[in-house]
């Protein structure tokens, strides 16, 4: 896909691209979360309309868990210790709640927040019966 967008012209280029403010509220989030002079370590999305708001944001594993809820499809981004190392991770959660036309769009829909989230180790999913603490933990290990 890389070739393909370097070979185009600009308008063609430019038509591929999120605008930038239906992600302004992520890139502005996600700052804070890449700050050593925050505590923040996470930030939580949802997409209104055609643009990604802020849920919520906060600090630890706990508290991201509960941002996450059944009837929607969340989008965040955090922070995380890895072997003495910090990395930072995408995450996406499809809540039990949602219907699966909602579902299948939430693979489509992650690009645009991902994106404005740069400097992330991976892009991870939880599944909405795994909501724990423990199994968030299993997926970065693994990643």
């Amino acid at each position: 896909m890389a070739e393909v967008y370097a070979t185009m012209d600009k308008a063609a280029a430019d038509g591929m691209k999120t605008s930038s403010d239906k992600t302004a509220a992520v890139a502005d989030a996600w700052a804070r979360v890449r700050s050593d002079a925050t505590a923040i370590d996470w930030a939580a999305f949802v997409l209104e309309g055609k643009a990604y708001k802020l849920r919520a944001e906060g600090s630890g594993a706990p508290a991201l868990l509960e941002a996450l809820r059944e009837d929607c499809v969340t989008f965040a981004g955090f922070r995380a210790d890895v072997g003495g190392a910090v990395k930072f991770f995408h995450l996406l959660y499809v809540g039990s709640g949602v219907g699966i036309i909602k579902r299948n769009k939430a693979q489509l829909q992650k690009n645009a927040p991902f994106n404005a989230m740069d400097g992330a180790a991976g892009d991870l999913e939880l599944p909405p019966d795994e909501k724990t603490a423990e199994k968030l933990a299993a997926l970065v290990a693994a990643a």
